[in-house]
């Protein structure tokens, strides 16, 4: 230490006034909080994450306000990825703040696994509160929908991502930065609500192809969504 200097004193932690408006300004430099939290769990762990993360942000949304998270360890049947949100939210229930909890939960899910497969996973949904965005026959099919209308049936996922190529060369699962794909999620809203049309009736695992994932983006209550219809039960 100098001779003649003396010590520093401990910093006092900022006050709760300082916190708010830190808090306030962070939020008036691009990022803003929902009224209510969201959950948004993904089956694949990969593409469907990297997707809701870009558009969270191109939203403007806050990391506190929209939680997308994997499912666990590569558990990616649809009742696992519902209990995996199960998890998630039981764990956040337990904050002593209110505003860690979730309000809404959304699990993304391929409907390629099957009507079987996909029904006990929305009855344990359902029993919980938690909404399925199920795309069939997977999650490219919404990428696709970002770029045109595209209704071929019996495409496969392996032709499904090699539709997204065709309009997207870099596409490669978990590697994809969809900051350029996300500005367009109004015209893929649209198409997907106009796809679902046709069979409005029938679940969107049995529906090839389509996607729900509109229906979580008009739960956000941003514009540009497609104020998607409920699903059948």
């Amino acid at each position: 230490m100098t001779q003649g200097r003396k010590p520093r004193s401990p910093k006092k932690p900022l006050s709760k006034k300082v916190q708010n408006l830190i808090a306030e300004l962070t939020r008036k430099s691009g990022t803003r909080d929902l009224p209510k939290r969201f959950l948004i769990v993904c089956e694949d762990g990969k593409s469907s994450v990297n997707y809701f993360n870009a558009l969270r942000k191109h939203l403007g949304l806050s990391a506190a306000s929209v939680m997308v998270a994997p499912s666990d360890n590569g558990r990616t049947q649809p009742i696992q990825v519902v209990d995996r949100a199960i998890q998630i939210q039981k764990q956040a229930s337990r904050e002593p703040d209110p505003s860690r909890h979730f309000a809404h939960a959304w699990c993304v899910i391929d409907g390629d696994f099957g009507h079987d497969k996909i029904q006990r996973a929305r009855g344990r949904a359902n029993a919980n509160a938690i909404e399925l965005a199920i795309s069939t026959p997977c999650f490219e099919y919404w990428v696709v929908l970002h770029f045109e209308e595209f209704s071929r049936t019996n495409l496969n996922c392996d032709g499904m991502e090699q539709r997204v190529k065709k309009r997207l060369p870099s596409y490669e699962k978990g590697k994809t930065d969809f900051r350029k794909v996300v500005p367009m999620y109004g015209d893929a809203c649209r198409r997907a609500k106009q796809q679902r049309q046709h069979q409005a009736n029938v679940l969107p695992e049995r529906q090839d192809p389509c996607s729900e994932s509109n229906r979580l983006i008009d739960a956000l209550g941003v514009p540009g969504g497609s104020a998607g219809e409920r699903r059948p039960l």
